[in-house]
């Protein structure tokens, strides 16, 4: 498993060694994954990684602003910068699924539990050891122990003005990279109307 569950394609290599060797009856540890997403507020970290370009050394590089922004941070997130309810993205079955199950699309809504600021999306898996007599479930959730996947934090190109209750939709689309299948083309569409304010756009991501 990689960050963001499906990084480096390393579940290619599992789908393989499933189909050539597992028999009938056998099983598979763990036999399912879910990845979900909930809206951030992160504003001051955004800060450091949008301004760090402007002076570096001496030198003004925020050129590279843009594009420095499209790639996703894995890191450990406090889960009190967490602004919504999860929302579940994706389910497979590793028993059954195919490498085209892989590329995905999903949508998503969040409901907003706090008045704040969104400043981009997090996500994390579960997988789940369910053939067991005693399930177990790892968890990289925020709200949970550590792991060395941590989360992945997609920040918005645009800051969302939120209030309790108010909600957040959109969709998102996940492939491999066309140019390097170890990496990953993420596009998200955010969509916010509280009925006086609209917000509506769409960012471009690449994890790598």
């Amino acid at each position: 498993m990689g960050y963001f569950l499906l990084y480096e394609a390393m579940f290619d290599s599992v789908m393989w060694a499933r189909d050539k060797y597992l028999v009938k009856g056998g099983k598979m540890l763990p036999d399912k994954a879910l990845m979900y997403v909930a809206a951030l507020e992160d504003g001051q970290y955004k800060h450091q990684k949008k301004t760090f370009w402007n002076d570096v050394y001496g030198f003004d590089m925020s050129v590279l602003t843009p594009t420095v922004m499209k790639e996703p941070i894995v890191d450990t997130v406090n889960k009190d910068c967490i602004m919504s309810e999860p929302c579940k993205i994706l389910e497979l079955d590793l028993v059954k699924c195919k490498k085209q199950d892989l590329d995905f699309t999903s949508s998503y809504e969040l409901k907003m539990l706090y008045n704040d600021r969104v400043h981009g999306l997090i996500s994390w898996f579960d997988t789940i050891f369910s053939d067991l007599t005693r399930p177990v479930t790892l968890s990289t959730s925020p709200y949970k122990k550590y792991t060395h996947w941590k989360q992945v934090v997609f920040y918005a190109d645009q800051d969302i003005d939120v209030r309790e209750g108010d909600t957040i939709y959109g969709s998102i689309a996940a492939r491999k990279s066309k140019g390097n299948f170890r990496e990953m083309d993420v596009k998200i569409s955010y969509h916010y109307n509280n009925g006086t304010k609209q917000q509506h756009f769409t960012d471009l991501y690449k994890i790598k």
